[in-house]
């Protein structure tokens, strides 16, 4: 099958280049189209949407050229409904969206409603569109990548580095800065963009820069706790990209029980959850006081990680997906 992979960027690492290099493993041919630039006529409010348009214009001809079966959108906001009504006028292609984020926050309804199949992790989300006649929708949580995310023995420096009984990855905003002040009793740490630049002293200096790669999964496994607080306006039911990513780690994450959380993984055995402050303090409390079972937490949830949540396996409930729908085979 062939596949076009239409992504933010055409960077190692990031989404929808994962999604082309395990098609490719899977036996797929696959080429990937970069929608987003990083350059001065993307980013200039005065030619960003002639610049735009000109993109689509590529994006068409790449479809006319490569005759892809799968066209696979990863976001997608300045993907336009006309130009898959366009192609698929030509081309015998179906159109697919893996929407990472809350598309009733972030998506057109019409733009969800021109794709073959548009999936999210937002159970939220797929049950109101479902009210207003859609049904072109698709559960699928996030995932992991066994390659990117995996446990890793820090040296002794990395550890005395990176190291803490509880922490924080991601970057600053409001939301979580409001949250992280709660937890400055606690022995924290924070990692990620603007925390360094934080007007609190008191988080500048528990704070660290971005970390990536290695750095990150050393934090990771350095530290006793890591925690995982959801966003509250995208993060509805569905749970983030990180909660896949810490448990195919062995971190032992401390969440916030989210709808979906107790079907992906087993809160008390897979991942510490909480509820609100107060129950988020006491499991600190418990865990920091009891390391040995906040290690045997993570090692389960990297088991449950690997068993049913990796990126294979989304692709395959895609594939699966798509056959049922449409009959064709991946």
């Amino acid at each position: 099958m062939r596949w076009l992979i239409v992504l933010p960027f055409e960077r190692p690492g990031l989404m929808g280049m994962d999604f082309a290099d395990e098609l490719r493993a899977l036996g797929h041919e696959v080429r990937t189209f970069e929608y987003r630039k990083d350059n001065a006529l993307y980013k200039n409010r005065g030619t960003k949407a002639a610049y735009q348009l000109w993109l689509l214009r590529r994006l068409e001809r790449a479809c006319a050229g490569w005759r892809p079966g799968l066209v696979l959108v990863i976001k997608g906001g300045p993907i336009t409904p006309g130009l898959i009504r366009r192609v698929k006028a030509r081309l015998d292609t179906l159109f697919l969206n893996f929407f990472p984020d809350n598309p009733l926050w972030m998506m057109p309804f019409e733009h969800l409603e021109a794709y073959d199949l548009f999936f999210t992790k937002e159970r939220y989300a797929l049950a109101s569109l479902r009210q207003a006649g859609l049904t072109n929708l698709h559960y699928l949580p996030m995932y992991c990548v066994p390659a990117a995310h995996h446990p890793v023995t820090p040296t002794d420096e990395e550890a005395r580095r990176f190291g803490a009984p509880v922490s924080f990855v991601g970057n600053r905003y409001p939301y979580r800065e409001r949250f992280v002040r709660e937890l400055l009793g606690y022995p924290l740490r924070l990692w990620g963009s603007g925390w360094t630049d934080a007007d609190d002293p008191a988080l500048r200096a528990v704070a660290g820069p971005p970390v990536f790669g290695r750095e990150k999964l050393v934090v990771y496994c350095a530290s006793t706790l890591s925690l995982n607080h959801h966003h509250p306006m995208n993060d509805i039911n569905g749970v983030n990209t990180r909660t896949f990513e810490l448990a195919a780690a062995g971190a032992c994450q401390v969440v916030d029980l989210k709808d979906d959380l107790r079907d992906l993984f087993k809160p008390g055995q897979e991942v510490v959850g909480y509820r609100d402050l107060g129950e988020l303090r006491r499991a600190l409390d418990h865990y920091l006081a009891h390391p040995d079972e906040a290690r045997a937490i993570g090692a389960n949830a990297r088991r449950r990680a690997l068993a049913e949540h990796t990126l294979r396996h989304r692709i395959e409930e895609m594939l699966a997906a798509v056959e049922q729908r449409f009959g064709r085979r991946g």
